[in-house]
């Protein structure tokens, strides 16, 4: 997500990428999901670093909170559904961060709940925790989905 002030400054090239990871998964979407499980690179397609996580698994009853510093995700639901919860770092406690996995676990509350369904992005920063993989309204169910990781340049 992106949320600023609005006299914010903005690093067009960093930008410039996400809006081209955003097209590369409208222009390849059918593609993208017969990808194999697993991490395939893009860097040609989107910048230089870029890659796709393709992962699947069955919802989740309690996920832990996750953010990255190096990257930022785009999430690509390709089958099924989840609900992701999602606050700013300012507002959660930091746990531990995991420099060679990028993982940053957190504790505290989110302040937004939403269902990611096939065929939807969700666009991730740094500074936006999110807890991935929870059962939405309709009940458990099976996800595959891809998260492009896009180098993070301020």
């Amino acid at each position: 997500m992106i949320l600023k002030p609005i006299k914010s400054e903005f690093n067009q090239n960093f930008h410039d990428s996400i809006w081209k990871a955003k097209n590369y998964v409208r222009d390849h979407y059918e593609d993208l999901k017969k990808l194999s499980v697993g991490q395939h690179k893009l860097d040609n397609e989107i910048c230089e670093g870029a890659f796709i996580n393709v992962v699947e698994y069955d919802n989740k009853d309690n996920p832990p909170w996750e953010s990255h510093l190096k990257y930022v995700d785009v999430q690509i639901i390709f089958e099924g559904s989840e609900d992701f919860i999602i606050a700013n770092t300012s507002t959660l406690k930091p746990k531990s961060y995991d420099e060679a996995s990028d993982y940053h676990d957190w504790e505290g509350e989110g302040t937004v709940r939403l269902t990611l369904s096939q065929g939807e992005i969700l666009i991730l920063l740094p500074y936006d925790a999110h807890i991935v993989g929870l059962a939405p309204k309709t009940g458990k169910n099976h996800v595959k989905k891809g998260i492009i990781k896009v180098p993070y340049k301020e």
